[in-house]
């Protein structure tokens, strides 16, 4: 039993704990949990080339077959090493017994990551995680001032480029509710600002926000709806314009994990409007007709396939920078023919 304060998550993360071989990320900041994991995961895995060292499972495999995680967390990598299991944990789907079974019989060579939601104190596996020995929960959620500086600067830093005092208040402004969202933002931000000393308020007001939004919603929508040529499109022009593939790919998780909330809510008996009012409720109202015939093409099932495939194109990407946009438009593509076919 470890608390972690949510302060110190992102130390404990880059130095996994031999002793803690559980770690739930929750919370209701679903990109922020969605970067730790990933990061976690590439901390655990190294410079590993065993293409078989990272399993990813989603909690529908577990919750029917009980013994999964435990065989998964003691089975030895082809090549040594360490190795990381990433649970992606939706719905009601009661994995508890299985993690437990994990906990009774810690594996020596891997860790398990648990990927969730928003869970209340007390509850499920978040009350597990946080009582049992071996194990760690971390509660992420929207990010403050100093953790929106922290990242701010990281992404600045590799660029070289100044932040004038003005410009990074309007931005924190902006910035928050979504850990992936914010980066996204100020990547491009740094890209429009690319050879220039400093980026200025007007620099920020051109472009965080919804100046430039609307390509990148398109590509996802056409994604979401199986429109393969409509994504070819606005994807090569928004690569034209100079932002990173990268973008559009975290605005396209961000849009799944939004889709799989509210389809998993439907199908656990709430009514769709109901489900879409309370968590689509600030999108643009142009694409709420979208986002209706979204939701009948994707069962939540098909949604967490594509939220693996879109995850592991940008933990990918990373590793293989030099092919960034070929490896992110090839998931896009992917992702956009599950649409089709289901359609």
């Amino acid at each position: 039993m470890v608390q972690i304060k949510p302060q110190d998550a992102d130390r404990f993360l880059s130095k996994p704990d031999p002793g803690i071989r559980v770690v739930l990320l929750h919370g209701s900041d679903t990109g922020l949990i969605s970067e730790r994991a990933s990061a976690f995961a590439k901390t655990i895995l190294g410079k590993s080339d065993d293409p078989f060292a990272l399993v990813r499972i989603d909690s529908a495999e577990i919750a029917s077959d009980t013994g999964r995680l435990a065989d998964e967390a003691n089975t030895i990598a082809l090549f040594g090493g360490t190795r990381a299991i990433w649970v992606k944990v939706a719905g009601n789907r009661p994995i508890q017994a299985a993690v437990e079974a994990v906990l009774a019989n810690p594996p020596q060579d891997a860790w398990i990551i648990l990927e969730a939601g928003d869970i209340k104190k007390g509850v499920g596996l978040r009350k597990l995680c946080e009582n049992a020995r071996g194990a760690a929960a971390l509660a992420c959620y929207a990010d403050n001032d100093a953790a929106l500086d922290r990242m701010i600067d990281s992404e600045l830093q590799s660029t070289g480029i100044k932040m004038d005092p003005d410009a990074r208040t309007l931005l924190r402004g902006l910035l928050g509710a979504d850990r992936l969202a914010s980066r996204s933002e100020v990547a491009k931000l740094c890209l429009y600002a690319l050879g220039e000393a400093s980026i200025d308020v007007e620099a920020v007001r051109a472009v965080v926000g919804d100046a430039g939004a609307s390509a990148t919603d398109e590509a996802v929508d056409a994604v979401a709806l199986g429109d393969a040529n409509g994504l070819d499109k606005a994807f090569r022009r928004i690569l034209g314009s100079g932002t990173a593939a990268f973008v559009v790919a975290n605005a396209a998780l961000r849009h799944f994990q939004l889709l799989h909330r509210i389809k998993t809510a439907i199908e656990d008996g709430v009514p769709a409007s109901t489900a879409i009012e309370r968590n689509a409720g600030g999108i643009f109202f142009q694409r709420k007709g979208k986002l209706e015939q979204q939701l009948r093409i994707w069962p939540a099932d098909r949604l967490m396939a594509a939220l693996d495939r879109l995850d592991r194109a940008i933990f990918d990407s990373r590793l293989k920078s030099n092919i960034a946009d070929e490896v992110i438009g090839q998931a896009l593509l992917s992702v956009a023919m599950m649409a089709r076919v289901r359609r």
